[in-house]
């Protein structure tokens, strides 16, 4: 595949520092890089970069088409802890969402009959996240009692590439809203709200439209709408 470069960084504020190229700084703490990339195709040294991020047990920050998320490996402790830190909000008896790059990651991961197979294909890749019943190889740190995960395809081409080159799932949940009660949509705005606590902060340069994802229950293989978002709901049983 071809490759591409990563370009300069957006501005800064706060206790940020720029430290050179892509790379931003909190005095005493941790520097997170801030990679402008490109799909289409994607650049293979930037994905070897990040996959090797996340067998760290790293954090990234992606976007997920609807909005930007931190993501880690779906396996990994020391991820999500660092994730809790940076979203203490998130109930301590939620999971994170799992994120994949395609139905057949999905369909080892939870379980997807012929009917909820269809519906699956229609709303994915897209702005849903999908409540499934778990299978026996779900990650054990996204397990819950009930047996359920709540599961991502995004509409975001570069983060399903990162799944596929990972070659296994991520956890990721939404990053949390600015101080003033807004969502961040550009990357340098993440990066500046975050980038102590994360370590890559991957952007396109777009903006994202700082939505939240749509919420369908598939448990019992009617699509039920939880929680109406981003994505539309036609064909789907709401409320």
């Amino acid at each position: 595949m071809a490759g591409s470069v990563s370009g300069a960084c957006g501005p800064l504020s706060g206790g940020l520092a720029k430290t050179g190229g892509a790379r931003y700084a909190v005095e005493g703490g941790n520097v997170a890089e801030h990679l402008y990339t490109f799909v289409r195709p994607a650049n293979p040294k930037h994905l070897a970069r990040l996959v090797s991020v996340l067998e760290d047990g790293g954090v990234l920050v992606l976007p997920a088409g609807t909005n930007w998320m931190f993501a880690c490996d779906a396996a990994s402790r020391r991820g999500m802890e660092r994730i809790r830190a940076l979203k203490p909000e998130h109930p301590d008896d939620r999971p994170f969402s799992l994120i994949c790059d395609a139905m057949a990651t999905v369909s080892r991961y939870a379980r997807v009959d012929g009917g909820a197979f269809r519906v699956l294909n229609r709303l994915w890749p897209g702005p849903y996240t999908v409540l499934l019943p778990a299978s026996r190889d779900l990650p054990r740190l996204l397990k819950n009692k009930r047996e359920v995960v709540g599961v991502r395809v995004p509409d975001e081409e570069i983060t399903r590439e990162i799944v596929a080159f990972f070659g296994k799932p991520l956890a990721g949940t939404t990053v949390p809203l600015a101080p003033d009660g807004g969502t961040h949509t550009m990357g340098w705005a993440v990066a500046d709200a975050f980038g102590h606590g994360v370590d890559v902060v991957v952007d396109l340069g777009e903006e994202l439209p700082g939505t939240e994802t749509t919420i369908v229950d598939l448990l019992d293989g009617v699509p039920r709408v939880v929680r109406v978002g981003a994505g539309p709901v036609d064909g789907l049983v709401v409320g």
